[in-house]
């Protein structure tokens, strides 16, 4: 027979089920929002701790911080993304003249056996880029008809934001009395996670930005068209591992010859080799060194499965997750070895 305490804890079981699935449910159209909040206070906390210790009170240097970011962010969309629209629309425009078949033609012969291969090839290129338009275009209208969710998700990022700068150190000692480890695992893992943290979000990204503003200041005064919409291209490619910038800035140059412009060509392969290739040769292994090895295939593995998964913040998810597995998995062979030796 069923004691009354087994029923109880049942009851318990029951209604602590019932809330983790409309809790799931709540947070699950917010969740990007607050991971991208706690991703800007991890990213500017060294920022925060230099306000605190000036002001010396939490709540001030966190909304300073706040103020100072969501400034920055609000005033450089003000002024780039109207540039940034028109840039696009020039590409498009630029995409759906340019006679690649001519051009291919004038280079590898070979390629064009018959008049049907040219018309299927043309027909092929001109699909993909009304097709890519399309896409756009559908993307662009679905964030003006979903504006309101939108200012309410950037609502939650600024709570998050906020709220983890403030109470950054109270959330990390929640996180080790939750883990189920002894403390001196659970001190390893959270040394471990800041380091892969610190590898992927400094080491990764903020560096991919930085490569890909510094391309873009060579683009600018090579007088490349567009050069706006080809530093963002730029940034997104240099926080890949085993791409890097080489894979935008190399055909810029390769065109910029092909058109007779061989001065703007030759001064961007110059400023490219020297500045931007030099520039992440020498940070990325410097910042990368802080965090724990983890195989640049699965750094790669973790990257595309995030973007699939979760969209372009999926470039610092995918790699973190994988990361933060491996971690665990070690600690948990360490313990093993511990055990049976």
């Amino acid at each position: 027979m069923i004691d009354e305490g087994t029923i109880k804890q049942a009851v318990a079981l029951f209604f602590i089920v019932v809330l983790l699935i409309f809790a799931f449910f709540i947070i699950k159209p917010i969740f990007m929002a607050a991971l991208f909040g706690l991703i800007l206070a991890y990213t500017f906390s060294p920022i925060n701790e230099l306000i605190l210790s000036k002001v010396k009170n939490k709540t001030i240097s966190a909304a300073i911080t706040c103020t100072i970011v969501i400034g920055i962010i609000a005033l450089v969309t003000w002024f780039t993304l109207p540039l940034l629209l028109n840039q696009i629309f020039d590409a498009y425009i630029a995409l759906q003249s340019f006679d690649l078949v001519g051009f291919l033609k004038n280079y590898f012969p070979f390629l064009f056996t018959s008049q049907q291969v040219t018309n299927n090839f043309a027909v092929a290129y001109n699909n993909f880029v009304v097709n890519a338009a399309k896409v756009g275009l559908e993307k662009f209208s679905e964030s003006i008809v979903n504006l309101p969710t939108i200012i309410l998700k950037m609502f939650v990022v600024l709570i998050v934001f906020f709220y983890s700068l403030r109470d950054g150190e109270k959330l990390v000692n929640l996180l080790k009395d939750s883990l189920p480890f002894n403390k001196s695992t659970t001190n390893r893992f959270i040394q471990k996670s800041k380091q892969v943290t610190f590898g992927v979000v400094y080491g990764r990204v903020i560096i991919g930005i930085i490569v890909g503003m510094l391309a873009g200041i060579g683009f600018y005064f090579a007088g490349v068209s567009n050069a706006l919409l080809l530093m963002i291209l730029t940034m997104i490619v240099s926080i890949m591992p085993l791409i890097g910038p080489w894979l935008v800035w190399v055909p810029v140059v390769v065109g910029l010859f092909l058109t007779g412009s061989t001065g703007a060509a030759i001064f961007l392969l110059i400023y490219s080799v020297i500045v931007v290739a030099l520039f992440e040769n020498i940070a990325t292994p410097l910042l990368l060194s802080k965090q724990s090895d983890l195989p640049t295939s699965l750094t790669l593995i973790g990257l595309i499965g995030g973007m699939l998964m979760f969209g372009i913040f999926g470039i610092i998810i995918g790699p973190l997750v994988i990361a933060y597995l491996i971690i665990l998995f070690e600690l948990y062979v360490e313990s093993n070895v511990k055990k049976s030796s």
